[in-house]
C-alpha cells in the first residue's frame, strides 16, 4: 500500500491556490473611458492613465482633451499619449501648445488618434488600450477642470480605404452676411457650444476669450466661417476630436479642409480635425486689448456626401474578452504570472510522486 503524502498534500494544495492568491490583472485599478464625454481632473503630481476597450478588432480610437487653463503662459501644456500598457506612448500622441500671454481663460484642446494602416498592428488589435495624461507643465495648471472625449470607430478594410477619393483641395470664397443675423448665445468650450447651421449669426465677443460655436459637418464637405463687424477677430475651426481644421484662414476667416478620412494619413497638423464628420467647432476670439464687440459670424458648409463616405465594416456585437496581459507588455521578472507558477510547480509535483512510485515497484 502506498504511504500517504504527508507534507506534500499541504505543499500541493498551496500551489493550487497561487493563481488566486496572486491578482491576474497588473492594471486592475485603471478607470475604463467609455465613448463620449468624460470629466477629469488635470494631474497633480503624477500623469494620469485611463483604459479603452475595445469593441472591434481593427477600430480606430480618437481622443480628445480640452480645459479652460489659468493663463498667461509661454505655451507648454498638457501631453496626452495612448500605448498598449501604460507606460507605452507609440499608438499616438498630442501636446497643448499654445501661449496664452494676457488670456484670462483659454480654451486649450489636444487630441490623439490610434489610426495605423497596418492591420495586424498590435494598435488596432490589442483588446485594451491606455490613455495617459500627462503632468502640466505649468504648476497653476495642474488640478484644473478638464474633459476628456473618446470615439472609437469601426473599422474600414484595406479594400475600402483603397477606394477613398482624394478630397479636393478647398478655395476661399468670401461668405455673404445676412442683413440680420440670427443672435446666438455662443459657448466658451465645445461641452457648452450651440449647434448651429449655416447663416448669419449674431455673437457678443469679449476680449481675451473663445466665443464657440458647433456646426455638422459631413463627409466631403468643408466649412467657411467668416466674421464682420471687428476687424481684431481672428477664427479657427476645430474637428469633432479638437484637432486642427484649417485650409486656409485670414483676419477675420477661416475655411477647413474637404472632410475625407484620407487626412489621417498625413504629418500636415492643420488636418488633424479633417478626418471625421460630425460636429465642427468655430472659435472666434478677440485678443486681451481689444474692446468688447457684438459680431456677426456668416457660415456656409459646401458639398454633399459621396465617393468620400467610409464603408465600414461595422462593430463587433460583443465585445471581445480582455487578454489576460496587454499586447506588447514589457517583460517583468518581479511579477510572474501566478497561473504559470501554479501549474509549473504542480508538474514538478506530480514528476516527484511518479519517481517514488516507479522506485516503490522495482522495489518489490
Amino acid at each position: 500500500m502506498d504511504r500517504p503524502l504527508g507534507a506534500l498534500s499541504g505543499l500541493l494544495a498551496v500551489l493550487l491556490a497561487l493563481p488566486v492568491l496572486l491578482p491576474p490583472d497588473a492594471h486592475a485599478d485603471v478607470p475604463t473611458l467609455a465613448s463620449g464625454s468624460q470629466p477629469i481632473t488635470l494631474p497633480t503630481d503624477a500623469p494620469t492613465t485611463f483604459r479603452l476597450h475595445r469593441t472591434a478588432t481593427g477600430s480606430t480610437f480618437h481622443v480628445g482633451l480640452w480645459y479652460v487653463g489659468a493663463g498667461d503662459s509661454v505655451g507648454e501644456g498638457v501631453r496626452l499619449t495612448i500605448g498598449t500598457t501604460p507606460a507605452d506612448t507609440g499608438c499616438g500622441s498630442g501636446a497643448v501648445f499654445r501661449p496664452t500671454r494676457g488670456e484670462p481663460a483659454p480654451l486649450l484642446t489636444t487630441t490623439a488618434s490610434t489610426w495605423t494602416d497596418q492591420p495586424d498592428h498590435p494598435c488596432g488589435t490589442a483588446a485594451e488600450l491606455y490613455v495617459t495624461v500627462g503632468l502640466p507643465s505649468d504648476p497653476v495648471d495642474r488640478g484644473r477642470a478638464a474633459t476628456l472625449v473618446v470615439e472609437e470607430e469601426p473599422p474600414l478594410s484595406t479594400y475600402a480605404y483603397d477606394l477613398l477619393p482624394e478630397p479636393a483641395e478647398p478655395t476661399w470664397q468670401p461668405v455673404e452676411p445676412a442683413p440680420s443675423p440670427q443672435p446666438v448665445l455662443a459657448g466658451t468650450t465645445p461641452d457648452d457650444a450651440p449647434v448651429v447651421g449655416p447663416g448669419s449669426h449674431e455673437v457678443a465677443l469679449r476680449p481675451g476669450r473663445q466665443a464657440v460655436l458647433a456646426v455638422p459637418v459631413d463627409w466631403d464637405q468643408d466649412l467657411r466661417a467668416q466674421v464682420d463687424g471687428s476687424a481684431a477677430a481672428s477664427v479657427t475651426v476645430l474637428g469633432p476630436l479638437l484637432g486642427e481644421d484649417v485650409a486656409a484662414s485670414g483676419p477675420g476667416w477661416a475655411q477647413s479642409h474637404v472632410t475625407s478620412y484620407l487626412h489621417r494619413n498625413s504629418f500636415d497638423p492643420t488636418r488633424a480635425g479633417a478626418s471625421l464628420a460630425g460636429e465642427h467647432y468655430v472659435l472666434v476670439g478677440l485678443p486681451p486689448e481689444a474692446a468688447p464687440a457684438t459680431v456677426s459670424v456668416t457660415l456656409a458648409v459646401d458639398g454633399v456626401p459621396a465617393d468620400g463616405v467610409p464603408d465600414y465594416t461595422g462593430r463587433a456585437d460583443a465585445a471581445p474578452e480582455p487578454s489576460a496581459e496587454p499586447a506588447d507588455a514589457p517583460d517583468d521578472d518581479s511579477a510572474p504570472a501566478p497561473i504559470w507558477i501554479g501549474a509549473g510547480a504542480l508538474v514538478v509535483l506530480v514528476a516527484v510522486l511518479l519517481t517514488r512510485r516507479a522506485g516503490r515497484d522495482r522495489g518489490r
